[in-house]
């Protein structure tokens, strides 16, 4: 399996899988994240770029058609992250974590849309 490991803001590191391709998601929840993939792998400064973060609590009915995915592409997306968390509380902290430390710009947009 692929993986890759995302920092979040409490410098804790999680371990996210790698899909690269739309497939038939699992009935589980979790944290996502739509990733622009590293331009230059063979180098070892930058890496991939995460455009959109969020959670949800069954994988299989949000990711098969989302509605972010198509402007996350726009930007360079080719893979999803996907961290599988049962407990609602402990996705939503990861979630935060990873959102304070990552900052992406598809979450920066929607919060201004919001206000």
């Amino acid at each position: 399996m692929n993986t890759f490991n995302w920092q979040g803001g409490s410098g804790r590191w999680f371990e996210f899988e790698i899909a690269r391709a739309q497939r038939d998601w699992d009935t589980v929840g979790g944290v996502y994240m739509f990733v622009k993939p590293h331009d230059q792998p063979s180098q070892d400064w930058g890496g991939p770029i995460c455009l959109f973060a969020a959670q949800t609590a069954d994988f299989s009915s949000t990711l098969t058609r989302h509605d972010m995915w198509q402007a996350a592409e726009n930007l360079g997306a080719r893979e999803i992250h996907l961290l599988t968390i049962k407990e609602d509380q402990t996705r939503e902290r990861v979630l935060k974590d990873i959102l304070e430390a990552q900052a992406p710009i598809l979450n920066r947009n929607m919060l201004r849309r919001v206000a």
